[in-house]
């Protein structure tokens, strides 16, 4: 490989190669250092390279291409690099705000799954509740007929058992009444009786006096 001789590329600290000029901004300097070490990289390989006949190929002195390359990568103002670290700051930011995101979407599914979970349990809950309501109207409302039916079996037995005490007072009654009329019968019968004998007392001691007077 052919190589030319290597030109000094002159710069200078503070503009990289571009003299200081009167109202222009630190940046405005930067650029325009960029810019002229671009156009001289545009020249080392265009103007000062070798083309080569016949073929689309230039020979470049490589010393040269390097020393250049490293003038312009020195001539990249620092906002540039500013820009590239915002650049990956932002696509740092962007990742872990994307993961942020996505955990909070997971988050969302999961709590939207525990939401899902105790809303089924809740309304597993309230028709529990309601079948459990239900069947407590219906034991009440069988336990109400059966005490009306128990109530009013109790008070046909009751009027059953008070007919039943009123006829056999009725039917003692009549047996003491029957009674008292047999005894009084017997009574008053021997107290004829004996008034039958007394009255053949007297009789027979009146007739006894009328004999012996």
């Amino acid at each position: 490989m052919l190589h030319q001789e290597s030109i000094s590329l002159e710069t200078q600290t503070v503009t990289n190669g571009v003299p200081p000029q009167s109202g222009l901004t630190a940046q405005q300097t930067q650029g325009l250092a960029l810019q002229q070490q671009l156009q001289r990289l545009e020249e080392v390989i265009v103007l000062d390279g070798l083309k080569l006949p016949l073929t689309q190929r230039t020979i470049v002195d490589e010393e040269q291409l390097l020393s250049q390359l490293l003038a312009v990568e020195r001539s990249i103002p620092d906002t540039v690099r500013a820009a590239e670290d915002i650049l990956k700051g932002k696509e740092e930011i962007l990742s872990r705000a994307h993961q942020y995101a996505q955990e909070l979407i997971k988050s969302a599914e999961q709590r939207a799954a525990q939401i899902a979970d105790e809303l089924t349990i809740i309304q597993q809950a309230e028709r529990e509740a309601q079948q459990l309501q239900k069947q407590v109207q219906s034991e009440v409302e069988a336990l109400r007929q059966r005490n009306i039916s128990e109530v009013e079996r109790a008070r046909r037995q009751t009027q059953q058992e008070l007919d039943a005490m009123r006829q056999a007072t009725q039917a003692e009654c009549e047996q003491i009444h029957r009674e008292a009329d047999l005894y009084a019968d017997r009574v008053l019968k021997d107290l004829e009786v004996q008034l039958g004998t007394m009255l053949k007392v007297i009789n027979n001691g009146r007739s006894h006096l009328k004999k012996s007077a």
